[in-house]
């Protein structure tokens, strides 16, 4: 979100000096039309692009990542929200209490990794198999069972295959839980550190 701010000011600086350049060009030179538009468009980027990553510089600097490692993250986090989509739509085919309880554990993990890797992008490095396969993993065996699930007149080894399946998945979602637990675990540690200051704190008043 605050990278987005960046873009925002850009924006801001640069339309106000796009069109006065703009009304420069056409009261002050005597030249076609066109000229007047590019000479404006150019005076729009020159001025978006430095004011952009001059404001973006310093919440870059405070998550710890560079501008290509940013953009990269922010790529593999649209992926991502894509196939956690995906995993929502799933629900309309769910034929039962425990097969929704199972798909809607893994929906909600999936969704809490996704919003703390997009709070604190740094995290992503933590968790990347989670983008790479983890994430994909468990959306093609919630797809396939969903949808195997519904045939009818299944054989024995068909249900069969198809416990397998959900029993593949309980694995999944443990996978999930540890990588959720992977990005949480600073953020708990510092919990446990102000909890300590705070004892120490009201010892001292004491």
């Amino acid at each position: 979100m605050r990278y987005n701010i960046s873009r925002i000011l850009g924006m801001i600086v640069a339309i106000p000096f796009a069109i006065v350049v703009w009304f420069i060009s056409v009261f002050a030179f005597d030249i076609q039309a066109i000229f007047d538009v590019l000479i404006s468009v150019a005076a729009f980027l020159g001025s978006y692009f430095p004011t952009q990553r001059l404001s973006s510089r310093k919440y870059l600097k405070e998550i710890g990542l560079s501008r290509r490692e940013h953009r990269y993250v922010q790529h593999q986090l649209s992926h991502a929200q894509d196939k956690i989509r995906r995993i929502l739509k799933v629900f309309i085919n769910v034929r039962s209490i425990k097969d929704f309880r199972q798909v809607n554990e893994i929906y909600r993990i999936a969704r809490a990794i996704y919003y703390a890797v997009k709070q604190q992008p740094a995290k992503f490095f933590l968790v990347e198999s989670f983008f790479y396969s983890h994430i994909d993993n468990a959306l093609n065996l919630i797809e396939a069972y969903t949808r195997l699930s519904k045939s009818p007149k299944k054989s024995k080894e068909d249900k069969q295959r198809l416990e397998q399946t959900r029993i593949t998945l309980d694995e999944v979602n443990r996978t999930l839980v540890a990588d959720l637990k992977r990005i949480n675990e600073e953020d708990y540690e510092k919990l446990d550190i102000e909890i300590e200051l705070n004892k120490i704190e009201q010892k001292r008043q004491k």
